[in-house]
């Protein structure tokens, strides 16, 4: 039988073994939506404890409680672990909510959107992308929640990249010996460019050559702009 996970950003367990919270929306969701009762058992987790097996104590309208029952992931500094951040153009909302969702999945550390030259739109819905990561992380398993970044014109991302990261590379079709993905920059921090419906214009590809940012081939084909954020999210972080 699965067990469902649900993140809790505060996690304190007393000298007797429980644990209370007044998370509302979490405490509607297990109560409402999954009906849990007492005595079911579900995992909890955050980036301080890890992960923890509960049964659930008692659930009321404004808050529950959960006995500690064992450590199913101990907590992590993660020091040596690759970082992947994606510089993601913003595209249509349902599309870079894919982008999101695929990203958590993939371990991707961090999401900065980015405001090019053939973006359309530019106002993001952060709550809802809040909740996205969130939900995402829940069912991939994995324990930190994925950052999203404040939106950043390419300019700005280009130096933030180039600060964060050991390499930098844009998505590009282009076939050519300089822009296969270097197996040997695997354990390096890695920031990559994603371009919007349409690409780059010929000034920003100006701009990544005169910065010094590499091009990386995703396939033999063009891709729509959330496929080839995943096939790079993929390609970096596996």
């Amino acid at each position: 039988m699965k067990i469902h996970r649900f993140y809790i950003p505060h996690i304190e367990i007393s000298p007797e073994n429980i644990i209370v919270t007044q998370e509302t929306e979490l405490v509607h969701q297990l109560k409402n939506v999954f009906r849990y009762k007492s005595g079911q058992v579900i995992h909890i987790f955050n980036e301080i404890v890890s992960e923890i097996e509960v049964e659930i104590q008692n659930i009321d309208k404004k808050e529950m409680s959960f006995k500690y029952i064992k450590h199913i992931q101990q907590a992590s500094t993660n020091k040596g672990h690759k970082k992947v951040s994606l510089y993601m153009s913003v595209i249509k909302n349902s599309n870079f909510e894919l982008v999101l969702e695929k990203a958590v999945e993939l371990g991707v550390s961090e999401i900065i959107p980015v405001v090019s030259g053939r973006v359309i739109k530019n106002k993001l819905n952060y709550e809802r992308l809040h909740k996205i990561v969130k939900e995402a992380t829940e069912q991939s398993g994995r324990i930190q929640l994925m950052k999203i970044g404040e939106t950043l014109d390419l300019v700005d991302a280009i130096t933030s990249a180039k600060d964060r990261s050991g390499i930098v590379y844009f998505g590009s079709v282009i076939e050519n010996e300089g822009n296969k993905y270097d197996i040997s920059s695997k354990d390096k921090d890695i920031s990559i460019f994603i371009g919007p419906e349409g690409g780059y214009t010929d000034y920003e590809m100006a701009l990544f050559a005169k910065e010094k940012i590499q091009p990386v081939r995703l396939g033999d084909f063009v891709l729509r702009a959330e496929t080839a954020a995943v096939v790079a999210c993929g390609l970096m972080s596996l």
